[in-house]
Formats: C-alpha cells, structure tokens, sequence
C-alpha cells in the first residue's frame, strides 16, 4: 500500500502504512487482516464478550448515536478498562474484537510515553491521541489500546509520584474527556496489573470496568483441551492418557464440589478459601493437571504446551508425563506475584498453601499415569 498523499486540500490520507509509520514509535498497530486471534480463541469471560459485541457495534455506528446523545446533553463514551493479572486474555480479547469488527488497532506501550524531560510526557500523550483521534475520523473507527496505563495514571496522592507523572494524569484525564465531548469514533482502552494503583479519576472516566481472574477448574479444563486440540491439528499424537486423567478429575473435582456446596448450603469457589482442595486432597492421593495449573493464566498453560512441543515434535506424541512435566516447568503466574493489587490476601494465601501440599505430594509420590 502507498504512503500518505496530499488529497489535494492539504489533507493527510491515512493509509495502513501512514498509521504504521506515524504510530508505531508509540506502540504496536494492528490491522484487522493481520490478527491471528479470534473472539472464540480466548475462552471464558462470556459475560464480558457479551457486552463488548453491544459496544464495538455502537463504535461502528458510533456517528449516529453520538449526535443523538449530544443531542440530549449526554457526551457519548466509548471507554474500557481492562484489570487483572497478567496473561487473562486482556490485549487478546481486545485484538479478537477488533478483527471481528474490522477496526485498526494500536496498542500503546505507555513506558514509551514517559519521559524524564520536564513536559514531554504530556505532549506525548497528547500526540498519540490526537492523531488517533485524526485517524478514527477520517476511517470512521479506530481503537486506542493503552498498555499497562498506570504508568500514566497512577494515584495522585501517592507520596512517591513526582510532579511530571502527577501532570501526565491531568493531561489524560482532559484528553479524555476532549475526546468524548467532540464525538470522536475513537475507542479507548486502558489495562492495568495493578488496578489498586490507579487514580480514582481514571477509573471515573472509564465507562466500562472489567474484571480478568485466573481461571477456575471448568475453564482450566477448557483452555488445556482447546490446546490439546492444536497440538493435533499441527499433526502431533497425544496420547489419550491425558485425556482419561483430565476427565477422570475433573469429574472427582465436580462430585467433590457438588457434596460441599450440598452440605455447606452456599455455592464455594475454588479460590475463595482452601475448602475444596482440602476435601479433595482426602479423597485423591495423585494430583493431576487441574491441581497443578491452580492459579495458571491461560497463557501459563499456553507457555507449558510450548515447552512440551519441544520434545513431543520430535517424538511425534506427546505423552502425560511429558505435558504434566511442562506445565509444572513454568509454573502459574499467581505463585510468582505477591502484589496485593492481583490477588486479595486470602487468594495469594490459599494458592501458597495449595502449591506447598503439591510439592509435598509430588516428593513423595509422583502422579500415576
């Protein structure tokens, strides 16, 4: 495709290599044609799709209702903030979206916007949506994905900000809202590992909050066999040990669960206390793949199957051992994060506890296969 020309009036044409060439010192651009994941490739989190599908679909019209609402005194938002640990399905989901609905994407690393130069940070800032805001006019939609934004909006009060990140948050907050008063098709997003972080006025200016946990068994269950099913499709056997073992818990899992809610009178949670693998670790002396992956982000799992392939290419199979092994190598994301901002005190506790009793049983009885 051809770089930007003069239409003539002066006017820059933003073509895929313009945005690419204008964009990309802040960040990574996507173009829809270019985006390997889909909607369906992120599992989980149906909630969320649900009302993601009513706002990429408002973003498409969004010159329509945007004159509406204005209309009525109300300013149209289009603003998502995306919180949780790493490797949910935050940036991923965002990008399945925008393929799904044919929107270009620039996903801003905010450390990049940041500068020790007294000024810069904000006139960074400011260029970045400005041009953003030029691009989503001239094609009708774009989105603006800004990448662990605490680096910009961290809590004004904070006695360890200095003066230059507290300026960049007002500049953040008055662009923001300069955008949403001129009716601009232009997306913005913001994700964050360290929500607790954030100031409150970045949270105000955020139409929708959403909410990325660790998944729990059923999912992990899902995101194991969704991984499985690639591993076949790129012609490699797996053995159908993994598959027996993986049923074959899951449904000691989902009895166990089904007793304790039973008895207990109140639905439980897997990471809402120690109470369900504490039951299941009376009744099952092996521990399996939905045990070991407590606290395992989909892309943890993702990361262990990788690792697998490196010897099940190849051997042409992968085995139980082999893939139990690989997950246990990388290990999940909650065991290494000790932020109170990722998981509550109870969680991190509850996940410590449950790798210790793993490690435990690992020693003294490696899991049948």
């Amino acid at each position: 495709m051809s770089n930007s020309k003069d239409d003539g009036d002066g006017k820059i044409t933003f073509t895929e290599d313009v945005i690419k060439s204008r964009l990309g010192k802040y960040g990574a651009v996507y173009f829809p044609s270019a985006i390997q994941e889909s909607i369906d490739d992120i599992l989980g989190n149906e909630n969320i799709k649900e009302i993601l599908h009513d706002f990429f679909k408002a973003l498409k019209k969004y010159y329509e209702f945007s004159k509406r609402l204005k209309g009525a005194k109300l300013n149209p938002s289009l603003t998502v903030l995306l919180y949780g640990p790493p490797g949910t399905g935050k940036t991923s989901l965002t990008r399945g979206f925008a393929k799904h609905y044919d929107i270009p994407l620039c996903v801003v690393e905010t450390d990049r916007l940041v500068s020790p130069l007294l000024g810069d940070t904000i006139k960074q800032i400011r260029n970045v949506v400005d041009l953003a805001a030029e691009i989503a006019k001239e094609r009708g939609s774009f989105i603006l994905f800004f990448d662990e934004i605490d680096a910009i909006g961290s809590e004004r009060s904070n006695i360890h900000e200095v003066g230059e990140i507290k300026r960049a948050v007002i500049s953040f907050l008055q662009v923001i809202d300069r955008i949403n008063y001129e009716g601009v098709p232009l997306a913005i997003f913001g994700a964050t590992n360290h929500q607790n972080q954030l100031d409150s006025a970045i949270w105000r200016r955020f139409t929708f909050h959403f909410s990325f946990e660790f998944p729990e068994y059923p999912l992990r269950k899902k995101i194991i066999e969704s991984f499985l099913a690639k591993v076949k499709n790129a012609k490699i056997g797996v053995d159908n040990s993994i598959y027996t073992n993986l049923a074959e818990e899951y449904e000691m899992i989902q009895k166990i669960h089904s007793n304790l809610t039973s008895k207990l009178g109140y639905e439980i949670s897997e990471f809402s206390d120690t109470l369900l693998w504490d039951e299941i670790n009376k009744n099952n002396k092996n521990q399996g793949l939905l045990e070991l992956t407590i606290g395992y982000s989909g892309s943890d799992i993702e990361r262990g199957t990788k690792v697998s392939l490196l010897k099940a290419i190849n051997t042409e199979r992968l085995t139980y051992d082999l893939f139990y092994n690989s997950l246990k190598l990388v290990g999940g994301t909650a065991i290494h994060v000790e932020r109170q901002d990722i998981l509550t005190d109870s969680k991190q506790r509850f996940i410590k506890s449950s790798k210790n009793k793993q490690e435990k049983r690992y020693m003294k009885s490696p899991p049948e296969i």
